[in-house]
């Protein structure tokens, strides 16, 4: 990573999971740190659970990196109050207690989300990035403060047409401000790769030729350049087969606790928290909740999704990086059951994958969770790394693709809905079937690109005509997402004090990612308490849960009841429930 530092540089890093591109992004900082390039760092991440998770490596990696003077390291996300170790509690709008007195003036920046960019150092969303270049209050602040740090966006490829829009904005801006920036994706395909850079998309048969790893660099107004590193020597052989078993809840459940009797680590991952639910309900019944084959957290039995509180979702995260921890001596058989939330960041070792259908990057990320430590050990019968993709026995492929257009029913799982361009799925679904054997990181071009590339999406609608349907869809979704961002982003051309340019209609809301709605509920003291024992002081509901409610103006949610397996709560005219599955509708 000892690249040239002109002004505005932007370097792209390609590679495989748990090749270190955390570490090499921290070198990158040192480096312009030094130069005098920079100021500061923010590490962007696609979800609040990846930065949640990088937050106390990039803090102790500061501390190594810099001794006595280390910055602390702010986590940027709203709801969160810490700062390098030390936790805070908010005590009123404008103050906060952190656990460390002495220490408080230097986590001032974490103590409210419009200051979160005025850290030395910051691992957050990419949302507050995006944020900086939004029609909302506070965005010039942001872009400012932005400005002075190396801004590190990892998962780049984790962002939708919409995204993509505001962050070829951001960086443009980012970077003619003299900021520098550095992306990184294990599997990001190569038109985006050329959008980046201002480059022609190449042929199909090019971008599955590009060496991989790659670094991709260049300044404001150069030519972009690469370098390809070493490639690693050692790869993963992946069996990859497919199981007709989405619909069968049980049956996963009692092929996965069969392997766990073996001693075998099992990762179950599901596309929606409704059937990841499904699926632990199934698990349980099946083995007893007392079973220590299963996930737990205390004593409790355990799933992992995105709908817990902050402090349930560390605890349980905290509970299955322990129950997959790749140097765990005498480990037992475990099976657990998660979703999208266990793709990034968690080190986790699993000796037996078993998916649900995802988009070829997804899935390349979830596969990055098997067999990630080729030197642990591993149970009789999965030494050979194994990903078994749940699939429907006949998928309707044609059907689901006229659900988009509001014919018929969307596709279950999550294809069509989580991931709406089924033209993927089909491929990355024909590619599981076609070739059962996957040697990563060998093979990560050739399967991104046979599976998202435009010219394999061509070819597809030409031998599948009910394709099509998709084809108009997604046309038309960027169609309008592009013109959602147009609407949306800050005129930086404007002066700043040009209402028109600078804000959005009253009855508007800019927003870093469209369908976003969440809900925000603040429980009022004494809060109540989670199943693992934890103190609930806010829960975000998404979108699909809160639509029908009806919220007045300053509602707060009201607690109904409270046990020791949870509480009940009502807000918007309708009642919910908290207990170790989750936040759901009663």
């Amino acid at each position: 990573m000892d690249l040239p530092t002109p002004p505005g540089s932007l370097v792209l890093l390609e590679s495989q999971t748990g090749s270190g591109k955390t570490e090499a992004a921290l070198w990158r900082f040192a480096q312009l740190l030094k130069a005098g390039a920079c100021d500061g760092l923010y590490f962007a991440l696609p979800t609040r659970a990846a930065a949640v998770q990088l937050h106390g490596r990039v803090d102790r990696a500061m501390r190594a990196l810099l001794g006595d003077n280390a910055p602390l390291t702010v986590l940027a996300l709203p709801g969160y109050l810490r700062a390098g170790e030390m936790q805070g509690r908010k005590l009123s709008r404008f103050e906060t207690l952190w656990d460390d007195e002495q220490q408080a003036p230097r986590a001032w920046a974490a103590e409210h989300p419009k200051r979160f960019l005025a850290a030395t150092v910051a691992v957050g969303s990419v949302d507050q990035a995006l944020l900086s270049m939004l029609r909302v209050k506070h965005a010039a602040m942001r872009g400012a403060l932005l400005s002075r740090l190396l801004l590190v966006i990892d998962e780049v490829h984790a962002s939708d047409f919409y995204m993509r829009a505001l962050l070829a904005a951001l960086l443009k801006r980012h970077r003619a401000a003299g900021g520098h920036a550095l992306l990184m994706s294990a599997t990001l395909g190569a038109g985006f790769r050329a959008q980046l850079f201002g480059e022609e998309a190449p042929t199909l048969e090019a971008a599955v030729a590009a060496p991989y790893p790659l670094i991709t660099w260049c300044g404001t107004g150069e030519a972009a350049q690469t370098r390809a590193p070493e490639a690693a020597s050692q790869q993963k052989a992946v069996q990859v087969e497919s199981l007709p078993l989405a619909d069968e809840a049980a049956t996963i459940v009692e092929q996965a606790l069969a392997a766990a009797r073996q001693g075998a680590r099992v990762l179950i991952l599901r596309n929606t928290v409704g059937d990841a639910v499904a699926t632990q309900q199934a698990l349980e019944a099946l083995a007893w909740e007392g079973s220590p084959l299963l996930l737990r957290c205390g004593e409790l039995p355990a799933l992992c999704h995105s709908r817990f509180s902050p402090e349930d979702r560390r605890a349980l995260d905290g509970a299955l990086e322990q129950a997959f921890r790749p140097k765990q001596r005498g480990a037992s058989g475990v099976v657990a059951v998660t979703t999208q939330t266990a793709e990034q960041s968690l080190d986790i070792d699993a000796d037996w994958l078993m998916t649900d259908l995802c988009p070829m990057d997804v899935l390349l990320q979830r596969i990055g969770r098997l067999h990630r430590h080729a030197d642990r050990a591993r149970p009789a019968g999965f030494t050979q790394a194994r990903a078994s993709i749940l699939m429907t026995p006949q998928p309707d492929w044609a059907g689901w693709a006229a659900a988009l257009n509001g014919a018929g029913s969307r596709g279950p799982h999550g294809w069509g809905t989580v991931y709406e361009d089924l033209r993927v799925l089909r491929l990355t679904a024909e590619l599981i079937d076609q070739r059962p054997h996957w040697n990563i990181p060998a093979d990560n071009r050739l399967l991104v690109e046979s599976a998202m590339h435009q010219q394999a999406l061509d070819q597809l609608q030409a031998r599948a005509p009910d394709m099509a349907e998709v084809d108009r869809f997604i046309a038309g979704q960027n169609y309008t997402d592009s013109g959602m961002a147009r609407i949306a982003l800050l005129k930086v051309d404007k002066p700043l004090m040009d209402d028109d340019a600078q804000a959005l209609p009253t009855q508007n809301r800019a927003a870093t990612r469209l369908g976003s709605d969440d809900r925000m509920a603040l429980f009022a003291e004494p809060h109540p308490m989670s199943p693992l024992a934890n103190p609930v002081a806010q829960l975000r509901l998404p979108e699909s849960l809160v639509r029908g409610c009806q919220f007045q103006a300053e509602e707060n949610p009201r607690v109904i009841q409270q046990d020791d397996a949870g509480f009940a709560f009502a807000w918007g005219g309708k009642t919910f429930l908290y207990d170790r599955y989750g936040v759901r509708r009663a």
